[in-house]
Parts: structure tokens; sequence; C-alpha cells
């Protein structure tokens, strides 16, 4: 940040928390918040601009993680985290794709190509 900041370098830094990655929805989320909620506030306090925890989707643990964190906060859009319009009634800041868009392209460019005379055997 400070590095940045010196010569005028207009940085992002998007802090990446990993605490619910682990599980993977294997229990709910509500529990990993407090953790996650710590370390982002170590990672604003450290010059972060923004804090991602990376798969925490769960509503009541975003509201919860959200509520414990002083500062924005992005969020993985993935099938199973509340649709655009809640995220911002939440006070999501930021949403990221990740390879989201690009797993949906390739599946529809595999249903197309089954349409296609020949089927996907055609390419």
């Amino acid at each position: 940040r400070e590095a940045a900041a010196s010569r005028g370098y207009g940085l992002v830094i998007n802090a990446r928390v990993d605490v619910c990655i682990a599980d993977r929805g294997a229990r709910p989320q509500i529990p990993l918040v407090e953790e996650a909620a710590a370390r982002a506030r170590a990672y604003h306090e450290a010059g972060a601009d923004c804090v991602y925890p990376i798969t925490l989707h769960e509503e009541d643990a975003l509201a919860a993680f959200l509520g414990a964190v002083d500062g924005p906060v992005n969020v993985l859009a993935i099938p199973q985290a509340p649709p655009l319009p809640r995220l911002a009634e939440l006070g999501v800041a930021r949403v990221s794709y990740g390879p989201l868009v690009f797993r949906r392209t390739l599946e529809r460019l595999a249903a197309l190509l089954v349409e296609l005379p020949g089927g996907a055997s055609a390419t």
C-alpha cells in the first residue's frame, strides 16, 4: 500500500479471506464468520481496500460477516449465493464472477454443438 501510494500508483488491494474455502459446503458457514471477520478486519487495518471472503455464500453468514467488518466486501458469484439485488441489499460492495462466466459459456457452447447437424462430433 505504501509503495503504491508513494509512487502515485492507483492500486486496489482486494484481500482474499480463505476461511470458508476448505469446507466447501461441508457444514453451515455461520460458525466460520468470526474467524473470517477477524482476518478481514486485520486486512482492512493493514491497508486493504476491500476484503474477499471467497466462497462465503449463505445469506445469514454473509449478513453476519458484513455486520462484523467495517469496510467494503467482495463476494464470489456462485449459484448458491443470493441473487445480485439481495447481495446489494445486504451491503456487498463488489461481486466477482471468477470462472462462472467461462464455465457457463462452455456449457452453452457444448449444448449448441450437440444441436448442430452431426452433433458434437462435427467439430
